[in-house]
């Protein structure tokens, strides 16, 4: 019984390559490396189904990428505003201070 030939990642793209890009049929590709059809329409599936990851992280990329800014816009506003009380707060105890002089 003969050993079963093993293919590494960069060999089942050039062979995907030669059936999706140039032409060859898969039972061509097939002979030629001595595989089964059924091989190279499973390496076909895991690629496309490994794209739409692919396609999938980038657009969540996006969005986190977008929140990120998001949020530091947010935390921007917040510490302004919370300068904008601290000023009325003192504000507000010299006020406070100045009718209790006065008294």
């Amino acid at each position: 019984m003969g050993r079963r030939k093993r293919y590494s990642p960069e060999q089942k793209v050039n062979i995907l390559r030669e059936v999706l890009e140039e032409g060859k049929t898969m039972s061509e590709a097939a002979a030629k490396y001595e595989i089964h059809p059924s091989m190279i329409l499973a390496w076909r599936k895991q690629l496309f189904e490994g794209a739409l990851n692919l396609f999938e992280i980038k657009r969540t990329d996006i969005t986190e990428k977008a929140q990120g800014k998001k949020s530091k816009a947010l935390e921007a506003k917040i510490a302004e505003k919370d300068n904008v009380i601290a000023e009325l707060a003192q504000e507000v105890l010299e006020l406070k201070k100045k009718r209790v002089g006065q008294s």
